[in-house]
């Protein structure tokens, strides 16, 4: 008597299909199957031929074997400092595309802008085989010279992606320096003169960074910077709220607004429409990075708009010719340039 098998037991289970059977199915040899399966060139009637194959026979290619024989798993770390922040998911979408372009899978962590859990993930990468990692380092980096020794000692290809080290490395980032000034030269034509600075307590290189923008162009204006117009408060809505208040608090008053951070930026509008001030009537504001939920804010922002995407896009690049060797010069380090998107939230300033 015969037992009732379950679904995919006994006469009813199926065998998985292997790449001999994609390649009968597709009428093509097993070494052109090969190809395609790692992104070599082949014919577009042979790939047409292959890629039906493989729906039909639902195929799925023992990536044990494959990793093994080609001594890599063909996956890719990414570690990013804060799941919550929209200015990352971008970055890791770029990171993404260029990874399956590739041939790559993509594991991503958040670090929570915590360098303890920073480095229990690429620890993880590690141990998970990944052939490569995409980091955009949390605060702290460039004091924590036991953190620089164990990141410069790491095993696997590292590229930094938006925020740098102090150190030589493979790194793609934004100019931040450049268009920062670049903001706030745009205040200044405007007739401004005091503008303040809301800042940011993360320290990272991207706010010190745009911070010394600042500071050299108010410089440069015989303006300081105004010690009294300038505020450090956490990246956080709550944070600009409260850094706001007291900037507007200030005798006299800053007519402009330079914030560093997206969520300190909704936080300033908040503390501007409390004081019943108006912008950009009363006070102008920039801000920076640029999204589409912005196009909903009343007025518009003018923005500092850095090309995310492209951040992700060009590390993971790097990353992947580390890995195949097709790079083994230098470090190789991309400065990626951002621009200033005006709107309305900075008016034609009137001094009366």
């Amino acid at each position: 008597m015969k037992r009732q098998g379950t679904p995919g037991e006994g006469e009813s289970a199926k065998k998985a299909a292997d790449i001999r059977e994609v390649a009968r199915r597709a009428g093509v040899s097993i070494s052109t199957v090969s190809r395609y399966l790692n992104h070599k060139v082949v014919s577009p009637a042979a790939e047409r031929r292959i890629e039906e194959a493989i729906r039909e026979l639902a195929y799925l290619p023992n990536r044990i074997a494959r990793s093994l024989k080609m001594k890599r798993t063909m996956t890719l770390g990414m570690v990013i400092p804060d799941i919550t922040n929209p200015f990352f998911p971008e970055v890791v979408k770029g990171v993404d595309s260029a990874a399956r372009a590739a041939g790559f899978n993509l594991i991503l962590a958040n670090a929570g802008e915590d360098p303890i859990i920073e480095w229990e993930h690429l620890q993880t990468m590690r141990a998970l085989r990944c052939d490569g990692v995409v980091l955009i380092p949390g605060p702290g980096l460039a004091d924590d010279a036991e953190r620089e020794r164990r990141l410069q000692d790491y095993p696997l290809p590292l590229v930094f992606v938006d925020r740098a080290p102090r150190y030589p490395w493979d790194m793609v980032v934004s100019d931040n320096t450049r268009s920062a000034g670049e903001a706030v030269r745009h205040l200044l034509r405007l007739g401004h003169t005091r503008i303040a600075l809301l800042d940011t307590t993360l320290d990272v290189s991207t706010h010190r960074e745009r911070a010394d923008g600042y500071a050299q162009v108010m410089k440069e204006a015989n303006l300081g910077p105004d010690p009294r117009y300038v505020l450090r408060a956490l990246p956080t809505v709550a944070d600009g709220f409260a850094a706001a208040m007291k900037l507007l608090d200030v005798a006299p008053p800053p007519t402009a607004m330079f914030v560093l951070s997206n969520r300190a930026t909704i936080g300033a509008l908040q503390a501007i429409s409390a004081r019943g001030l108006r912008c950009p009537e009363d006070i102008s504001l920039v801000s920076y990075d640029d999204y589409d939920w912005q196009e909903a804010f009343r007025p518009r922002l003018t923005t500092i708009a850095q090309p995310a995407f492209l951040l992700g896009q060009r590390g993971a690049e790097i990353l992947i010719s580390r890995i195949t060797q097709e790079t083994e010069a230098g470090p190789e380090q991309v400065v990626l340039s951002s621009r200033l998107v005006v709107r309305e939230s900075c008016g034609i300033y009137s001094r009366g």
